[in-house]
């Protein structure tokens, strides 16, 4: 009895060590940015994020999962610090978040726990041998970007580690041999926060259903085919499961719906999407064409929309792009509201601002359905262009953004930031920290493309092991749904807001874990001992 007990607890000792080497690994890149660099911010967007006027731009356009989740983080930490001093309560407002260092610490510091233990998360899920699951670590922490957005005020912060939960938590819900509720409902969270943080993040819903697609599919012809069907429903378990995550999915993304029209309910404000407002970065391509086409294309939204603002507002676009001026991403935004002003039919800013998102949502509705070639065009360079970021375009703009955002401090709406520790510091001294630091440089010249050719080749050597093995053929169309799902937001991405490295994080990361997942299904099959 003395040698079990101590078997087991030698067990329980080493499975503990190895699981304080894993943290630590995936700790250390965290301790080293934090350290090295003061909070980052993702430009005035994030300071309107956690400290601006909260509705309705944090309800429905930047989301309020972190909107609210990060301006309640802030006031903790400026709430403790304050305490802790002797000067009280400070005066709390959820569009007025006293902004101190104390609470952009605090933020900073659950940013990078919450990466931390998602990454952690992720490399339990994807194997059980401890070789892999430390080299599978090694590779998250050589992957800088994850830690300097996990350093940086911005959606992006909650976003990144989600995607990998999500898909670390779509592996598990795969492979089960049985579901249980819990297992359903922590999944349906995952998928709930996620749209709640990121518009582009709705398309993760998809996930699990496409993974299960290729198994249902099978498994619905193999009976259909069989002399005897099988009449037990455990024979059924892929198509059950797809239409189960199917409909987990799609409550997702209804319920991320309701959550915030109830906000803009609970605020007065009218809901509404704001895609126009994103599109405008889309029709920066209208620069690149010559003025005959541009005045085709302009003539034919004018015509659709069939809205005198919308073609005042389009008229004073194609004469700025006539005369050669440099395209600016807000044109449109600041000319309709202009119009509304002048035109005086909407007193109150809310009523206005609804207005004008309306007459975006429908120029860009025009332009999508339009079929014109040059969008088209633009559509595809952008996503092919999209393939080939590498690591390092996506860890350099938190510091190019921070130096922006330090030269926009004269603006009396940044004023709670210049007390801030982030801008202590010369102008330029972030890019100044990019450029001099090589581990922000990794990889630099290998694309993300390469972990989709990577996955494609480790599944294929899994198949090549064990084609009829149920497990490999889970890994391996998961892996597959990752990689399609990836594109799918690399595609949405391009067709609705253009070109921007950082737009297309949840790509990188999902062709990462399909990597990995390849690379440990291959090595199951490869090496079962």
């Amino acid at each position: 009895m003395h040698q079990v007990i101590s078997a087991d607890g030698s067990s329980v000792t080493a499975n503990r060590l190895q699981r304080g080497v894993l943290l630590l690994i995936l700790s250390i890149p965290s301790l080293y940015v934090f350290l090295l660099v003061p909070p980052l911010w993702r430009d005035s967007d994030g300071f309107n994020e956690i400290a601006g006027t909260f509705a309705p731009m944090g309800i429905i356009h930047w989301l309020p999962a972190y909107c609210l989740g990060g301006r309640l983080i802030v006031f903790g930490g400026s709430i403790a610090a304050s305490l802790m001093a002797g000067h009280g309560i400070p005066n709390l407002s959820i569009s007025n978040t006293p902004l101190s260092d104390a609470g952009i610490y605090t933020l900073i510091l659950v940013q990078h726990l919450f990466l931390i233990f998602s990454l952690f998360y992720a490399v339990t899920a994807l194997s059980d041998h401890f070789k892999l699951r430390a080299s599978f670590a090694v590779l998250f922490a050589l992957t800088p970007w994850l830690y300097i957005y996990a350093n940086c005020v911005g959606t992006e912060a909650f976003s990144n580690p989600l995607v990998y939960l999500i898909a670390a938590c779509g592996w598990n819900c795969l492979r089960a041999p049985q579901l249980n509720k819990r297992e359903i409902i922590i999944y349906f969270g995952l998928l709930l926060t996620a749209a709640l943080t990121r518009q582009i993040n709705a398309v993760l819903p998809a996930l699990l259903p496409i993974a299960l697609l290729p198994l249902a599919g099978k498994e619905l012809l193999l009976h259909a085919a069989a002399a005897h069907p099988a009449k037990n429903r455990a024979q059924y378990r892929y198509t059950q499961r797809f239409l189960i995550f199917l409909v987990v999915g799609l409550s997702a993304i209804g319920s991320s719906l309701l959550v915030q029209k109830s906000l803009c309910w609970l605020f007065r404000v009218p809901f509404r999407s704001t895609f126009g407002e994103t599109f405008e970065w889309r029709l920066s391509y209208l620069q690149g064409l010559s003025k005959q086409d541009r005045d085709t294309i302009v003539a034919g939204i004018i015509a659709k929309a069939n809205d005198p603002i919308i073609t005042e507002a389009l008229d004073a676009l194609s004469r700025s792009l006539d005369q050669g001026e440099k395209w600016a991403d807000m044109f449109l935004i600041n000319k309709i509201n202009e119009i509304l002003l002048r035109a005086g039919t909407f007193k109150e800013m809310q009523l206005l601002t609804w207005q004008r998102d309306l007459k975006l949502n429908r120029i860009a509705m025009c332009v999508l359905f339009s079929g014109e070639p040059h969008f088209i065009s633009a559509v595809w360079a952008d996503f092919g262009r999209s393939l080939f970021i590498t690591q390092t375009e996506l860890a350099s703009p938190p510091f190019i953004l921070t130096d922006f955002l330090h030269t926009e401090l004269p603006d009396p709406k940044l004023d709670r930031l210049r007390g801030i520790a982030s801008f202590q510091h010369p102008e330029g001294y972030y890019e100044a920290v990019w450029n001099r630091v090589p581990y922000f440089h990794l990889f630099d010249r290998i694309p993300m493309l390469v972990m989709g050719g990577l996955t494609i080749t480790f599944s294929g050597l899994a198949l090549l092991g064990a084609a009829r093995d149920p497990l490999t053929l889970a890994g391996v169309s998961h892996a597959a749904g990752m990689i399609v799902t990836g594109l799918l937001i690399s595609g949405g991405t391009c067709l609705s807001a253009g070109y921007a490295a950082r737009f297309h994080m949840p790509v990188f990361s999902l062709l990462q874990m399909s990597m990995l997942l390849a690379v440990s299904v291959a090595a199951r099959v490869l090496s079962p001992k």
